[in-house]
């Protein structure tokens, strides 16, 4: 199996980037390839436009959507969209990996959807990728109590099925970690071995465990 992890933060000494570690550590041990995509250090270009194709017309009017389609039958797209198509071409599966801020993914993950799950590639009756399981892992900033614990994972679940459950993947889960600037070294590390068991699971759907 091949797993595609792409992460949605600023500072690689986050929580968000100890979880990617812990989820490509659990990857290799059963066995799993692995890509990656750092939005941020890569500097990826969140906002949808004619830049995202090589030979659009400055004066033809500009439709995202038929946009993509054009360019998907016929090729063109910027580089740095067809790199991360590549990838997910490739891809089994895909670990989003990022903070819920303000109630919904970061724009540069918000762009990277926009942008690179394309119509024609991701979705639509003649798209050219196939379903991919997908997984969201995410922190927040904390929560008040359980109704607000209940709350945070409908609405990460309402945002997975929006646009994953839209285009056909498989959620294999949904995992939060609240506050986790507010833990103490043991509550991160007994938080990332949660991670770590949870999705090791997950992963074994797909990929028998390694001996």
């Amino acid at each position: 199996m091949q797993l595609l992890i792409v992460t949605a933060h600023p500072e690689t000494q986050s929580f968000n980037f100890a979880m990617r570690e812990r989820a490509a550590t659990v990857a290799a041990r059963v066995g799993a390839g692995l890509s990656f995509s750092d939005l941020y250090q890569q500097g990826f270009a969140p906002t949808p436009g004619r830049a995202d194709f090589q030979d659009f017309p400055a004066t033809q009017s500009f439709d995202l959507a038929q946009a993509q389609k054009a360019h998907q039958q016929h090729g063109g797209f910027a580089l740095d969209i067809q790199a991360e198509q590549e990838k997910l071409e490739q891809a089994d599966a895909v670990i989003l990996q990022f903070p819920l801020w303000w109630g919904g993914y970061p724009a540069v993950l918000k762009g990277w959807i926009e942008r690179v799950l394309s119509y024609g590639f991701a979705y639509g009756r003649d798209k050219t990728l196939p379903a991919k399981k997908v997984l969201l892992a995410v922190t927040t900033g904390g929560i008040a109590d359980e109704q607000d614990a209940q709350r945070s994972q409908a609405r990460l679940q309402a945002m997975a099925d929006d646009v994953f459950g839209y285009m056909g993947w498989r959620i294999l889960g949904l995992h939060l970690v609240h506050g986790p600037a507010d833990l103490d070294a043991e509550q991160r590390a007994e938080a990332l071995n949660s991670y770590a068991e949870r999705l090791r699971l997950w992963l074994s759907e797909a990929v028998p465990l390694a001996a």
